[in-house]
């Protein structure tokens, strides 16, 4: 289930309304809700994934384009200025593939290619940090419910902070993203209304 579809909260909330809080099922109930709150994790961590593929290919396209037919666009003009005649005609072409190369380069920018990924590569492995730790310390409370069944408040308290992680993080990336966008927009804007003044 993708990340950003809400129906992953009917998923929590299915896994989550049958538990049972007597003293026999406690342990048991902490565990799957814990898991619940994991398979979200879980979900963010793909989504993020994904989105970093598509960045990666995004940013690595605009840049190789941008690369080709800028060069291309330097060398049409020396080449027009040999001695060849047959060159002559390529001139013309030199200020059309360096604004291709332009446009590339802003594309990669408008629609956050580079930084993009960078961006989702960051949060992936941000996001794994938190899941790795809040899994060992799972692991180590449960050891110690071997030993002290007693204890249940520990255990809603280091789900409620794996929830609390995981939802800061995706706010606070989610927040970065936007405000990228807008700044590449305001970019983008000022540049085309400098080139229609012009």
């Amino acid at each position: 289930m993708r990340a950003e579809n809400p129906a992953r909260l009917h998923a929590f909330r299915a896994a989550t309304q049958t538990l049972l809080w007597d003293s026999e099922h406690a342990v048991e109930s902490l565990s799957q809700l814990f898991s619940a709150v994991d398979d979200l994790a879980a979900a963010e961590t793909r989504y993020y994934y994904r989105r970093r593929t598509s960045r990666a290919l995004i940013s690595g396209g605009a840049r190789t384009f941008a690369w080709v037919s800028g060069t291309a666009g330097l060398l049409l003009p020396l080449l027009a200025a040999t001695a060849n005649p047959a060159f002559k005609p390529l001139a013309q072409y030199g200020y059309v593939f360096i604004a291709i190369s332009a446009s590339c380069l802003a594309a990669n920018s408008l629609f956050g290619g580079t930084e993009g990924h960078i961006r989702f590569v960051t949060t992936q492995l941000e996001l794994e940090k938190i899941i790795t730790k809040a899994r060992i310390s799972w692991c180590h409370y449960l050891a110690a419910m071997a030993s002290d069944p007693a204890d249940i408040e520990t255990g809603f308290v280091l789900i409620q902070a794996y929830a609390t992680e995981l939802h800061t993080l995706t706010l606070a990336e989610t927040g970065r993203w936007g405000e990228t966008l807008k700044a590449e927009l305001i970019k983008f804007q000022k540049s085309a209304l400098s080139k229609q003044a012009k």
